[in-house]
């Protein structure tokens, strides 16, 4: 392995960054905590280069701006593996997205490898090397890092310029790389860090029992619970609890006692934080209707619509299969059955299997089976089975 530099003054920071943006390519990956606050406490960011590998220490008291400033720039690509929460810590520091990025995990998904794998696994299958084993569990706060510290943290960049270079070549062979651009431009857009509360309700366990009011007051509540989080530093989760959230919003009390007899929700013998949540409900009650979210609708599908749902995804992951595209990178079997609502006129909004590359890859050949333009051939079995949308 290169030779791995540690960089703890801020003059050796802004040498590398001088080199990375002479390259215009760099690879990088972050160590945080995040275990007892809102925002992350970056620990380590390491930078890979085909001919060197970097610690850099934010612990030492550096600014990190020049670094940021590179992964900003659309004129240096910036390599990642599941680079998602990476890109967060820069965003929620600096206020700036990446640009120009190359997610290999992302990449792999498009040329066969399957989605998602972990690093181990793609260095594995791509490169044929075996990686250091994981420090899930370590401390990145403490000084001075131990040398397996350093060589794991070293070992989780040092293989991805190598891994983008035989991806993005994979890609070109496949006359995939502009889908795989598609889908990293997701990372340069501020609402993939941070859903809106609608999404964000609808994501938590047991909002399917709550009516149009008792949504609009879980919105509310997500949102304050948000802010609080914030401004004192903590994780949401000390504040109260999803499942709290959820019983608040559906019972919806209007007395201090109400909340007092929740069971799991020790702020309730808090005097501002009861004040603020039955002010909340009561902005709520006070709403007009039509700013009330929609209810969950409970489906009830027809025997034949969930047989066809069920065909479709068992047809369309064989084509992912014989094709060597991922199922996953296409989304859920729930994108499947947007698909069907829409041909159906049950949803308005054209669903993400007929945007962009997913369309021109599944999209229209699903309508085409829809609407009788085409049909399913099965031939091959059992020894090379082969399902064609024809």
């Amino acid at each position: 392995m290169r030779q791995t530099q540690l960089v703890t003054t801020q003059g050796a920071l802004e040498d590398h960054c001088k080199a990375w943006r002479a390259a215009r390519c760099l690879a990088f990956d972050t160590e945080f905590i995040r275990d007892e606050t809102y925002d992350a406490i970056l620990c380590l960011v390491q930078v890979s280069t085909p001919s060197s590998v970097v610690l850099v220490d934010p612990t030492s008291g550096l600014d990190l701006s020049p670094f940021w400033d590179l992964v900003a720039d659309p004129d240096v690509v910036t390599i990642v593996h599941a680079g998602k929460e990476d890109f967060d810590v820069c965003q929620r520091s600096t206020g700036r997205l990446p640009r120009n990025v190359f997610d290999v995990q992302i990449a792999a998904g498009f040329v066969g490898h399957g989605y998602p794998l972990s690093l181990a696994r793609l260095v594995s299958q791509v490169l044929g090397k075996r990686m250091t084993k994981g420090h899930t569990l370590t401390d990145w706060l403490r000084r001075p890092l131990t040398p397996e510290q350093v060589r794991y943290a070293a070992d989780d960049v040092a293989h991805l310029p190598r891994l983008f270079a035989v991806l993005a070549e994979q890609l070109s062979a496949a006359g995939r790389s502009a889908w795989a651009r598609e889908e990293f431009a997701r990372f340069e857009q501020a609402a993939f860090y941070k859903l809106p509360p609608q999404e964000r309700a609808a994501r938590l366990r047991g909002t399917g029992r709550l009516d149009g009011l008792g949504l609009l007051v879980l919105e509310k509540l997500i949102l304050w619970r948000d802010d609080w989080a914030r401004q004192k530093n903590r994780p949401v989760r000390a504040l109260i609890r999803d499942d709290i959230l959820i019983e608040i919003a559906r019972r919806r009390p209007q007395q201090p006692r109400d909340l007092e007899i929740l069971r799991g929700f020790p702020q309730a013998r808090n005097p501002a934080i009861v004040k603020q949540i039955l002010t909340l409900i009561e902005e709520a009650l006070a709403a007009p209707p039509d700013e009330r979210p929609r209810p969950v609708e409970k489906r009830d599908d027809s025997p034949m619509e969930v047989a066809l749902l069920d065909l479709l995804s068992a047809v369309v992951q064989v084509i992912c299969e014989d094709e060597k595209l991922s199922f996953p990178l296409l989304g859920s079997t729930q994108r499947l059955r947007e698909l069907l609502d829409f041909h159906a006129g049950r949803l308005k909004e054209r669903p993400p299997l007929l945007r962009g590359w997913r369309d021109e890859f599944i999209g229209e050949r699903i309508l085409d089976l829809l609407e009788g333009r085409s049909a399913v051939r099965v031939s091959g079995w059992p020894k090379q089975l082969r399902i064609r949308i024809e």
